[in-house]
Formats: C-alpha cells, sequence, structure tokens
C-alpha cells in the first residue's frame, strides 16, 4: 500500500470581504486554486485580526517545493454586477534568489506565504478564529464517522470557468481523532486525487460560520504487480482515503508566518 501526496504533478485582503450565505460559502470564497505549469494544488485564504493586513496563503508544503521557478499563480473570483463571477489569475513571488519566501512547519507538510499589498480584486479570507484548535474541536464534538466537507482541485479539475473549487463529502475515519499532539493526522474516506493536497477539510462550526480542521496532504492506494507471459503490469486501486493534517499545524504556522517579511505579488 502507498501513501502519496497529491500535488499535479507535470485574494490579499483587498478591502472588503465578500458576505456568504452560509458556512460553505464562506469557505468556498477563501479556497482557491495555486498552480504552476509543473504543479497544481488547492489553497486557503487566512487573515489576522489588525493591525496585521496580510492575507496568508496557506497550502501542503509540497506543493510549493514543487513548484519551479520564483512565482506560482493564486486564482482569485472578481463578483461582478449580474451576480457572475469572472476569473483573475494573479501572480505571487515564491521564491527570490533561490530563497524560499514561505514558511513550512518545523515538523508538519504545511506552508504559509505571506503577502503584502492589495490584491487585484476584493476577496474574502478566513479569520483566525476559524481554524481549529483542540479547544474547539472537542467542542464540535467530532470522531470516527463524523461527517466532514472537503474543497479541492482535483487532476487540476474546476467547478466551472470562474475558477472556484469542487465540493465533496467524507466522513472520518481514522480513531483516535485527537488529542492533536498525539494524533498530529487523521484519515478521512473520500475518494483523492493529484491536486487535493493543501484543501480545506472543514465542518460547520456553533457560530454558523466554516470551522477548518484540516488540510488534505496525501492519498493511499493498494498496487498490484501483474505478470504475464509478454508484459508487465502495474495496477494502481485507489483506497478511497485521503491524510488530514490537523489544523492546529496551521495556526503554528501562521504565527511563524507573521513574523516574516511578506512576499509582494509579482
Amino acid at each position: 500500500m502507498k501513501k502519496l501526496r497529491l500535488t499535479f504533478c507535470y485574494g490579499l485582503l483587498g478591502c472588503a470581504i465578500a458576505s456568504a450565505g452560509d458556512f460553505a460559502t464562506e469557505m468556498l470564497d477563501a479556497t482557491c486554486k495555486l498552480f504552476h505549469v509543473d504543479s497544481t494544488g488547492t489553497s486557503v485564504l487566512v487573515h489576522r485580526e489588525a493591525p496585521d493586513e496580510s492575507l496568508y496563503v496557506v497550502t501542503a508544503a509540497h506543493v510549493l517545493e514543487r513548484t519551479k521557478g520564483d512565482t506560482a499563480i493564486v486564482v482569485l473570483r472578481e463578483l461582478r454586477a449580474d451576480g457572475s463571477y469572472q476569473r483573475r489569475d494573479h501572480t505571487v513571488t515564491i521564491r527570490r534568489d533561490g530563497k524560499d519566501l514561505w514558511v513550512r512547519h518545523a515538523a508538519e507538510d504545511v506552508a504559509v506565504l505571506r503577502l503584502a499589498g492589495a490584491p487585484p480584486v476584493p476577496v474574502s479570507a478566513l479569520p483566525l478564529a476559524a481554524i481549529a484548535d483542540e479547544a474547539s474541536l472537542t467542542a464540535a464534538d467530532l470522531h470516527i464517522c463524523s461527517s466532514v466537507f472537503v474543497f479541492t482541485f482535483p487532476e487540476r479539475f474546476e467547478a466551472n470557468d470562474a475558477g472556484f473549487a469542487v465540493a465533496r463529502q467524507g466522513i472520518i475515519a481514522s480513531h483516535p481523532f485527537h488529542p492533536i499532539q498525539a494524533y498530529h493526522t487523521f484519515l478521512a474516506d473520500f475518494t483523492t486525487f493529484a491536486g487535493d493536497s493543501g484543501g480545506p477539510v472543514f465542518v460547520a462550526g456553533s457560530n454558523g460560520h466554516p470551522l477548518l480542521i484540516g488540510i488534505v496532504l496525501a492519498q493511499f492506494r493498494h498496487d498490484e504487480r501483474v505478470t504475464m507471459e509478454y508484459e508487465d503490469r502495474t495496477i494502481h486501486h485507489p483506497l478511497g482515503l485521503g491524510t488530514v493534517l490537523h489544523a492546529q499545524f496551521i495556526r503554528e504556522t501562521i504565527e511563524q508566518a507573521a513574523k516574516q517579511p511578506a512576499a509582494d505579488a509579482s
């Protein structure tokens, strides 16, 4: 059985936070495709309390590590007067002079890129309070078989030409679910693909807003070797399971990134 990271290989708080009709829409508005010609993943936009005006782009560390060059593109959406959305690709700097500008957690596969300056369009971002810690997980009473929701860009796929993520649903598939310091990751039962890395796994919070409980890191599959007289084949059987990193490590990485100089948009 193999565990595979889900990078597909080959914005900034503008001023206004768009209103959302429900917890899922709020999370969707903060979820963005993060891509480069060589790799694609999913990211979540987060903001801290004032006076910090930076936007924090959260994703799996391996997404940025596999992105070649100095820039990547965050797919933003602009709300138009008729209620439709216009896709806006926003180039951000991820390296300068060979040095990574993002902060990687010391032990876990999560990275945060702090951006400065106004985005080309107003964007929504999650407040830090929406990122679960041990106390909020305990209060939410989550456990094995609890339902969770996921937003990602499987195999680079987008829900529409505006660049929105695809929604899926699963359940917590491993026990114990926490304490977090003993169990840094957990399994979720949903079909995972390349491009899902960094995708938010979330539930409805008690306040009616989303509670981010983790990000997708990897998928599991069983590889079967078939030997015939004139041909050998390997058949990959997806197990329909994803590895999810607890959101507490996102919080820790954001606080690290807040101490670093912000990266400018290209």
